[in-house]
């Protein structure tokens, strides 16, 4: 009451107030008087920087700070004033508060990545925490990465070509967490090991391996089989996903050889290191003879008189071979029953006396097991004369064309004297034609100037200066197609009408057709124009034997000509026919 009038006073005064880091702050200030007072704030008795653009005086006379800082934390008042005197504030405290937390991962890297060889990566990790944690990648305990960055860093991993294990660290004053990283590079399994071969029976086994890795690393597992040093592709037994397997369908009492591999993602691995087992013998209740003929039966002249042949035991011998019998003649269109025989024990060579000297025999092998025989070798033919070639091997075609057929074949076991050519002779069924060629010594020929889809009979034998040995059994090869050698054969073209014209024919002749017939094309022109202008009508049915041109102008010469084709393409044209359409009535 003793204050002058208009001297200033506080409608409301600042309080004590707390605010978040970086949040705005607010402290009241409400005052009168008269002249209105100006107001100025004051913190820790210094007078406030109004030129710091996160402090502002409210028209209201209030102060507000933008952004707090740990360092707007203090005491302030607000004062009051004008021309009659000067308010003073109770002195208010404003706490800034600093929030603690820890690092923590807001996106944290996953814990593995596949990538194939050469391939890019790029890895992000984020994290969060106050204060803001530093974000840095290592490899290893102790190789930095990248630089040490604020929230967020990302790992960039070029043409990567090995497996390797990586850290994103996050560390602040409050604390450090990690996050490992195992950056794997695809690559082809390892061989399973361990193979081991149990339950053994004449038509199966059971099989275990060992493969120590993760489930998901691998796909699946193959086995591969076949019998041992035959010279065929592995069977194959595919998308196994357990270790051990049973496998079915074997032949008795033969050798096989077994592996294993791995298949992941990429593809298969290397196979498993080989394991050998003998399949057991059928019983007696269900025995079998032998289920395949001797092999790489061989014989050789030892004089005029006597020879010698060697072989090599059955791939399916079905049990145990208890001897064999040798088969010889010179007329191999008799029953086996009728040709000598001569009975081999406990060998697999031995030697035939009392031969017609420069006679060609015939050789045939069987083998024996306690239940009967097996089937008879493939017949080998030899000449009894001293120095002579054997039979010469596999001759078999390896590439056919129309009109030419190479052959290949191996050499005589036996050489007798050094070779110094072949007799290659043939036959064209068609025509029956007996052909013989002297050709150079080596294991290959190539027979030209053939007809196109023509069957021949090839066979072959070696010569010495001491003569020409035995020949072998003759093989059937038939060329390949080609476009037909001859036109469409008795080609009629006569006018119906004024319109049309009907033309008819025959296939080519027999020998020229060199293939299958599927098509006939029909070419006709107005007589005054090129061939080049032709209308040309194709006629797929090759059972067809004629066609009636329409839609042609009357009284008019027209040339009329025809080709026939197979699946090759088109064959030889006709010469043109010349007919005139007719007049009208």
């Amino acid at each position: 009451n003793s204050l002058p009038v208009g001297f200033p006073y506080f409608r409301t005064e600042p309080k004590t107030k707390a605010v978040e880091i970086d949040h705005t702050a607010l402290l009241v200030c409400d005052a009168r008087g008269n002249p209105d007072p100006t107001i100025t704030w004051y913190k820790d008795n210094q007078p406030v920087d109004i030129n710091n653009k996160r402090y502002t005086v409210l028209r209201s006379g209030s102060l507000q700070i933008s952004t707090s800082t740990e360092e707007d934390g203090g005491k302030y008042e607000c004062v009051a004033e004008n021309s009659v005197g000067t308010a003073f504030s109770i002195l208010v405290s404003l706490y800034v508060r600093v929030r603690r937390v820890p690092p923590r991962f807001s996106m944290a890297p996953d814990p593995v990545y596949e990538v194939m060889p050469g391939e890019n990566l790029n890895i992000s990790c984020v994290a969060v925490g106050s204060p803001m944690p530093y974000v840095q990648w290592k490899k290893g305990p102790a190789e930095d990465m990248t630089d040490n960055l604020i929230t967020k860093n990302v790992l960039a991993l070029v043409d990567i070509q090995q497996s390797a294990n990586y850290t994103c660290q996050a560390q602040s004053t409050l604390g450090l967490v990690t996050q490992d990283v195992q950056v794997k590079v695809q690559a082809l399994p390892r061989p399973p090991s361990s193979l081991q071969i149990s339950d053994i029976t004449a038509t199966s086994v059971r099989i275990t391996w060992n493969y120590n890795v993760n489930p998901g690393d691998i796909s699946y597992y193959v086995i591969q089989y076949k019998p041992r040093n035959a010279d065929r592709d592995y069977a194959e037994i595919s998308g196994l996903v357990t270790k051990f397997y049973t496998v079915i369908g074997l032949t008795p009492f033969t050798e096989y050889e077994f592996h294993v591999l791995a298949v992941n993602k990429i593809g298969r691995g290397a196979p498993s290191e080989p394991a050998y087992v003998t399949t057991g013998e059928t019983n007696s209740g269900g025995g079998s003879k032998p289920g395949s003929s001797p092999r790489n039966v061989h014989v050789r002249p030892l004089s005029s008189s006597t020879m010698v042949i060697q072989w090599d035991e059955p791939i399916t011998p079905n049990g145990q071979i208890t001897g064999y019998k040798l088969y010889y003649t010179t007329n191999p269109s008799l029953p086996i029953q009728s040709w000598k025989s001569q009975p081999v024990q406990d060998n697999k060579l031995t030697t035939i006396s009392d031969l017609t000297p420069h006679t060609i025999y015939t050789i045939r092998v069987q083998a024996y097991t306690g239940i009967g025989p097996g089937p008879l070798s493939d017949p080998v033919k030899v000449k009894t004369q001293q120095g002579v070639p054997s039979q010469p091997t596999s001759l078999q075609p390896a590439h056919v064309t129309a009109t030419e057929i190479e052959l290949r074949w191996t050499r005589p076991s036996h050489q007798g004297e050094n070779i110094i050519s072949y007799e290659l002779y043939w036959n064209e069924t068609s025509t029956g034609k007996f052909e013989q060629k002297t050709i150079p010594e080596g294991e290959g020929y190539t027979l030209k100037d053939l007809h196109p889809n023509s069957v021949y009979n090839l066979w072959l034998a070696a010569k010495s200066q001491r003569g020409e040995g035995a020949t072998t059994a003759p093989i059937s090869v038939r060329t390949k197609q080609s476009t037909p050698g001859a036109p469409p054969n008795d080609i009629r073209a006569v006018a119906q009408d004024s319109e049309s014209i009907l033309v008819e024919w025959s296939p080519p002749l027999e020998h020229k057709q060199h293939g299958d017939i599927t098509y006939y094309k029909l070419m006709y022109v107005n007589n005054s124009r090129h061939d080049s202008d032709a209308t040309v009508i194709p006629i797929n049915s090759p059972d067809d034997r004629d066609y009636t041109i329409k839609d042609l102008k009357k009284w008019t010469e027209y040339r009329v000509w025809m080709l026939a084709g197979t699946i090759v393409g088109d064959g030889v044209k006709s010469k043109p026919i010349q007919v005139r359409t007719d007049e009208d009535g």
